[in-house]
């Protein structure tokens, strides 16, 4: 077992345990005549919030949106309006902490949330196949899916639809690079499904408490961040990130992370594109420029900035040349 991933890989083993963390169809079909509306939790997640909010914390509003929205109640039509649906049944979307292996990632996205469950990206889809997909994260983060003995990056292998929209389409400059997807990782502030008004409790944004699965992801990161690879980080929620380096790392590895971190321009638009990732001192000089600047010289200096980047003048396209594999062929 991976020495990185050997104490997260058993605290997910423990995760729906009491249905033999295996979930097919006779798992929710269980779920369902249980009215189990907290098996999306880790069982010691599930401890700590009952600890801390009370037995009916699933009750108290911030919580009950989460998990009205795990459970699949909760839907968001096309003007991104919440629509509650107290009679549906539960379908209980699967926890996503991380994907992919720190012994080969050399690009780590740090995200705020998991993207949107499988069910959720396509209500159509079958539920034989939502639940296919759904084992196979449990497998993964359980350290148990492996291909040719060793760890891949999952969303890639099952073409998850945020890892096509966002990380590996078109105009990705990862895929203009040829950067083979096992080398990416992606780890997740909060692991359980949150969305636009329902989303992560605030709780949880003010480091006031952190969830054990959290700890177990502050963790691996500190891992990752103190084995000296040279990597690339790149955040969505810069501010968010920044305060949890403050927290979690000295002052020393602060300092290192804060200058080689790669932040998304905008937190509306998740695509990995040259234009859309920038240095935080790209990012930085940006703020600055936007707040001495008028309106209109502003606008034709990031225009400017803009065409630049797309000419290959950027931190970003330097830094992933400099990790670049001689004829890097996809697999």
């Amino acid at each position: 077992m991976s020495e990185y991933l050997k104490e997260i890989n058993e605290f997910w083993q423990e995760y729906m345990a009491q249905y033999n963390s295996i979930y097919d169809l006779d798992t929710l079909n269980k779920m369902v005549k249980n009215n189990d509306t907290t098996a999306f939790l880790h069982p010691q997640d599930l401890a700590y919030l009952k600890k801390h909010f009370g037995d009916n914390f699933s009750e108290i509003p911030r919580f009950k949106k989460m998990v009205d929205y795990a459970n699949g109640k909760v839907k968001i039509n096309k003007n991104r309006q919440r629509v509650v649906q107290e009679n549906a049944e539960i379908s209980p979307a699967i926890a996503r902490p991380y994907f992919g292996n720190p012994e080969s990632a050399d690009i780590v996205i740090l995200k705020k949330q998991a993207e949107n469950d499988f069910k959720i990206n396509d209500p159509n889809l079958p539920v034989e196949v939502v639940l296919r997909y759904r084992n196979r994260v449990l497998s993964d983060i359980q350290g148990k899916l492996k291909m040719n003995g060793q760890k891949i990056f999952l969303p890639y292998l099952d073409r998850h639809c945020w890892f096509e929209k966002y990380l590996y389409s078109n105009g990705s400059i990862l895929k203009q690079f040829r950067i083979n997807p096992n080398r990416v990782m992606v780890m997740n502030f909060f692991p359980y499904q949150t969305g636009h008004t329902a989303g992560l409790p605030k709780d949880f944004l003010t480091f006031n408490h952190y969830l054990p699965s959290q700890e177990m992801n502050f963790e691996l990161m500190l891992k990752i961040i103190n084995d000296e690879k040279p990597r690339i980080y790149i955040v969505s929620e810069e501010e968010l990130f920044i305060s949890i380096f403050k927290n979690f790392a000295d002052s020393e590895l602060y300092q290192y992370l804060v200058e080689n971190l790669f932040v998304l321009s905008s937190k509306q638009n998740r695509h990995i594109t040259v234009c859309n990732v920038l240095s935080y001192k790209e990012h930085i000089t940006r703020l600055r420029k936007k707040e001495t600047l008028s309106k209109t010289d502003y606008y034709n200096w990031n225009k400017q900035q803009k065409i630049e980047r797309d000419q290959g003048n950027s931190d970003f396209i330097q830094k992933l040349k400099a990790i670049q594999r001689p004829a890097e062929l996809l697999h």
